[in-house]
């Protein structure tokens, strides 16, 4: 089982290299990064994947700039993604290292649900604890880990509250499928 982070990026370097940091720190390595840069091709991203050294990692091109909030991005990745579970995040975004050995446990504690989430912590809330819900404005995509054949079935939005537009969407959709919460936070916006 992998779970699949989808990051896309554009000319934050520093953020993305925390990301990946987080990621490799991850006690589970059944993971799995596709960075989407929303750009044409550049070494920066290249040299700094090279450095992490992990066959985990890959990236892709955008053929433009698509400049709509990482939305594009996302979706190209998300097409492309080939984990069992897909998380669609930030480049900005951080993870604890319990994260991803916490969504398996859940996962195949309850055979394999639709969706599974955690709580947070979000700079906007000056860092404090956010409570994630199935519930617009209580949702950031990071949060949230999806079913691959279902989260290739979903349309993202292009909008900037995407992440609600693609959870709601799910859950208006996907009726018989199990959501999961982790009660914990395992995950850091910023």
């Amino acid at each position: 089982m992998q779970i699949e982070f989808i990051i896309p990026t554009y000319n934050r370097y520093d953020q993305l290299v925390s990301m990946l940091s987080s990621l490799m720190a991850q006690i589970s390595k059944n993971w799995l990064a596709t960075i989407v840069v929303d750009d044409f091709e550049n070494d920066n991203v290249k040299n700094i994947v090279k450095k992490f050294n992990s066959d985990k990692i890959k990236y892709i091109f955008t053929n433009k700039r698509y400049n709509d909030f990482g939305h594009t991005p996302r979706e190209i990745g998300k097409q492309q993604a080939i984990g069992d579970y897909i998380i669609m995040t930030g480049d900005d975004n951080y993870y604890v290292p319990s994260f991803v050995q916490e969504f398996e446990n859940k996962i195949y504690e309850n055979n394999n649900p639709g969706m599974v989430y955690c709580n947070m912590l979000h700079n906007v809330y000056d860092y404090n604890p956010f409570n994630c819900t199935i519930v617009d404005g209580r949702i950031d995509m990071g949060a949230f880990a999806t079913r691959i054949d279902l989260a290739q079935n979903l349309e993202l939005g292009k909008e900037y509250a995407a992440d609600a537009y693609f959870v709601m969407n799910f859950y208006k959709k996907y009726t018989t499928e199990k959501i999961i919460k982790i009660e914990k936070i395992l995950f850091i916006h910023n």
